[in-house]
């Protein structure tokens, strides 16, 4: 049924604005219904300046604020007396819709199709009202830094810089590896000729004893075939056990170690750490989904009477004072509470809410402190489960080597025996067939020098193996010496543009501001300004660094001489203006008019028609739609200069 209502709302517009508007088919085109104090109106929008012209209270800032929202700013108010309202911006043959609903006293959208989805830009650089961030922050005093980067994705950057610097400081690394590579590579070409060599000289010496054992054979015709094969049998098993009690040594020697390296990590980890700290994790996650559901409680409620104090002209007849000593002291102006019925005065609302505010701020501070201590603890975590993961790595690794080594016991004690039954055979055989001890002696030594060299070149051979290995992975590393360079003088030219990239924002910025707001004071004719300049403040160095935008005021004296001034010594008016520069620095600094090619200028009463005339010659250089609220004196002397709608236009307006 909602909806049903809103398409006829929707269609009454449109047909009302038409009617209306019949010569401005080109134009922008606004529509509002039940938005502010507006109960109805529409409004064409001229390439080019627009002022909105109407006394104070007649709806001006409400029709600007309808148009803000529909560009993508802050949300309007519905009208008090009023459950829904809803704004439609027609441009050429685009439509542009707001539908919004009252619950529980805030303002929320049921329909959003507005021309921009980037509200940041077009709450700090379009909607140029009153309760624009940065105008508030220059009357105020308040730091212009984090307003004006705010478009800026800092965290992007700072993550893509982190990422950048890591990825540069591993590549450095690397060319260290690569540097401490190439210095290895001579020593180990000297150690492979080495072992080349010494492999050659155990393969010659082989075959020289194998040589002199056939021909030892073949001098004696009694040698029977069975114990050359027995004498083969023995050579091979004395290798087999050699290369199993090598291995047995080396396997020993490792289990030591993991033994070592296991007991000195399980003393170090609780037994109930980690379950300790997964219930304290539960604990906290509870707590801060408690503050959450707090904050969100009490948001809506400053938002709500923040929205009731800044603008009465949005604030209901009923809700208003009628007194005329409340009229002459505001700050004793009665309302009539929203949730209770009771009138109450503007102080004690303000009161209360700065006491709600300040416990939304201690709560999310409670929240920051909680969420920092989920982080630790989840880190905590994770480290105590790697651990314990290693420690069960290692127990695994414990097991199967002792498991091997008994393994290997087992058969080097087979091999023994096996070899212990060949010595007995070959010694019977050689009774058998040979009558010549000291022969049978000198061929069994040889037997053993050969076993000896057989097992010692083997050795050389696994060595060179590994050498050459070692250098083909060496030489392969030098060899991407080249790659990894161009790729760390890439990665270091990203990590400059990155590093650079904030920096050129911040210099945009305060050399945009310099120029228009010089170009403004020589226009405005403020004779004691000399200059109001913003300075660039970078504090820190390396890593570790922050920026600071700093407003300076140069005013002269009667005589000539010129000297150093604050921004709080300035007139209202000459801060409003400070403001508005500085927020069009930012649309121009951060290319907003190619997102959004409005400027929307409230609460510029402070200034004469000439002023206001030379501030939208500014905005209009710059924006191709500007849109101006005035009072009607202004209005009626700019009225040859730009176009024109006064409030008492808005057809069915209350």
């Amino acid at each position: 049924m909602r909806s049903a209502v809103f398409g006829c709302i929707i269609h009454n517009m449109k047909h009302e604005t038409k009617h209306l508007n019949g010569d401005t088919e080109n134009q922008p085109r606004l529509l509002v219904r039940n938005i502010g104090g507006i109960a109805s109106a529409t409004f064409a929008i001229s390439p080019g300046v627009t002022l909105l012209s109407g006394r104070n209270a007649s709806n001006k800032s409400s029709m600007l604020r309808a148009l803000a929202g529909v560009l993508g700013g802050p949300l309007p108010p519905v009208k008090s007396d009023s459950t829904a309202g809803a704004v439609e911006l027609a441009i050429s043959d685009t439509e542009y819709a707001l539908q919004l609903d009252r619950r529980d006293g805030t303002t929320v959208a049921t329909h959003s199709e507005v021309y921009s989805s980037r509200g940041e830009l077009c709450e700090l650089f379009v909607a140029l009202t009153e309760t624009n961030p940065i105008r508030q922050a220059i009357l105020a005093g308040d730091d212009l830094y984090p307003l004006l980067m705010r478009p800026v994705d800092m965290t992007e950057i700072v993550s893509k810089i982190a990422s950048l610097r890591d990825r540069k400081d591993a590549l450095d690394a690397r060319l260290e590896e690569i540097d401490a590579a190439e210095s290895r590579l001579p020593g180990l070409r000297s150690r492979r000729e080495t072992l080349q060599e010494r492999k050659a000289e155990l393969e010659a010496t082989l075959r020289a004893k194998r040589n002199e054992v056939e021909a030892r054979e073949a001098e004696s015709e009694d040698v029977t075939g069975d114990l050359k094969d027995k004498r083969q049998a023995r050579n091979e098993v004395r290798s087999r056990i050699r290369t199993q009690a090598d291995a047995i040594e080396s396997l020993e020697s490792e289990l030591d170690e993991v033994t070592a390296v296991l007991a000195e990590q399980q003393s170090d980890v609780p037994e109930a750490a980690v379950e300790d700290i997964s219930a304290e994790l539960d604990r906290l996650h509870h707590q801060k989904q408690d503050l959450t559901a707090t904050i969100n409680a009490l948001s809506p409620i400053i938002d709500m009477n923040s929205q009731l104090l800044d603008g009465e002209g949005d604030i209901p007849d009923a809700m208003t004072a009628d007194s005329v000593v409340s009229e002459l002291n505001p700050a004793s102006r009665t309302l009539s509470c929203w949730t209770c019925g009771s009138t109450v005065e503007r102080d004690q609302i303000t009161e209360q809410v700065e006491t709600i505010d300040a416990l939304v701020v201690e709560k999310r501070n409670e929240r920051d402190t909680i969420t920092n201590r989920i982080r630790s603890l989840t880190e905590q975590k994770r480290e105590l489960t790697d651990r314990a993961e290693r420690i069960e790595r290692l127990r695994d690794r414990r097991d199967e080597m002792a498991s091997d080594v008994e393994r290997r016991r087992a058969k080097l004690e087979t091999l023994q025996s096996n070899l212990r039954d060949l010595e007995s055979d070959i010694e019977e055989l050689r009774r058998e067939t040979i009558d010549d001890p000291d022969g049978e002696a000198k061929l069994r030594d040889l037997y053993d020098d050969i076993s000896d060299s057989e097992y010692e070149r083997g050795r050389v051979a696994n060595d060179l193996d590994s050498v050459e290995a070692e250098i083909d992975e060496l030489e392969s590393e030098v060899a991407a010496r080249e790659d990894t360079e161009t790729e760390r003088e890439s990665v270091a030219a990203d990590l400059r543009e990155q590093r650079q990239r904030i920096e050129r924002i911040e210099r945009n910025l305060v050399n945009t501001f310099n120029e228009m707001m010089q170009e403004v004071l020589d226009a405005l004719g403020y004779d004691t300004i000399e200059r109001i300049w913003l300075e660039r403040q970078s504090n820190g160095s390396g890593r570790v660094s922050s920026t600071t935008f700093e407003l300076h005021v140069v005013r002269a004296n009667d005589d000539g001489a010129v000297y150093d001034d604050t921004v709080e010594s300035l007139s209202k008016s000459e801060r409003e203006v400070i403001g508005l520069v500085v927020a069009l620095a930012g649309y121009l600094a951060h290319d907003v008019g190619d997102i959004v090619p409005f400027l929307v200028v409230d609460a510029v009463e402070m200034f004469d028609a000439d002023r206001i005339d030379r501030l939208m010659e500014l905005f209009d250089e710059h924006a191709d739609y500007v849109v101006a609220a005035v009072l009607p004196e202004e209005a009626y002397e700019l009225a040859e200069t730009y176009d024109t709608v006064s409030t008492q236009s808005f057809a069915g307006t209350s």
